[in-house]
């Protein structure tokens, strides 16, 4: 007896079900991977810090923000990180009248390890250069992890793992509502 096809309709339903699924996923191992970084909820306010730049330059988290009175998107990265390595260049996609992007490099063993990342992956913007107190000052686990503050510059929201150009355009979306 011949197999026959299933119709399109039952195709289409299982492949419907099986995104889903996998969406389901997604969004678990993304819940289970931020659930040791700081709330987000707006109660957390971050203090100003002074950071050295990738040019040794000094410089200032909210210096730009504060001042234009748009949210501000705090990006940490290691240079050894391949996640951070593709999800990178994502930021530039960003809408610069809504947000200011804050690129921080932590854990590396040297400036030049850093300059070579960014070189590698033609990254536009500062980079400010993190330590061992920043790091655990915003509970970072692991790479890269971005935390979304208001202009007041207080943490409404926060993330960890790759983030696609369009994820982070609807995350800046939501949060400049």
């Amino acid at each position: 007896m011949p197999k026959t096809s299933k119709p399109l309709s039952k195709r289409l339903l299982i492949l419907c079900r099986d995104i889903a699924v996998l969406a389901l996923i997604i969004f678990a191992v993304t819940q289970w991977q931020s659930r040791n970084l700081l709330e987000d909820n707006g109660s957390i306010k971050v203090r100003n810090q002074t950071l050295v730049t990738l040019d040794g330059e000094t410089d200032t988290l909210f210096a730009e923000s504060a001042s234009e009175g748009k949210n501000t998107l705090i990006y940490f990265f290691a240079p050894w990180c391949n996640v951070c390595a593709f999800s990178i260049g994502n930021l530039d996609g960003l809408d610069e009248e809504k947000t200011n992007v804050v690129r921080i490099a932590l854990d590396y063993a040297s400036t030049n390890e850093v300059q070579k990342f960014v070189d590698n992956n033609h990254v536009e913007g500062q980079i400010l250069l993190g330590n061992d107190e920043l790091k655990s000052e915003f509970n970072i686990p692991g790479y890269p992890t971005y935390y979304i503050l208001d202009s007041n510059q207080n943490i409404i929201a926060s993330s960890m793992g790759y983030s696609s150009t369009i994820g982070l355009k609807i995350t800046e979306f939501l949060n400049s509502q």
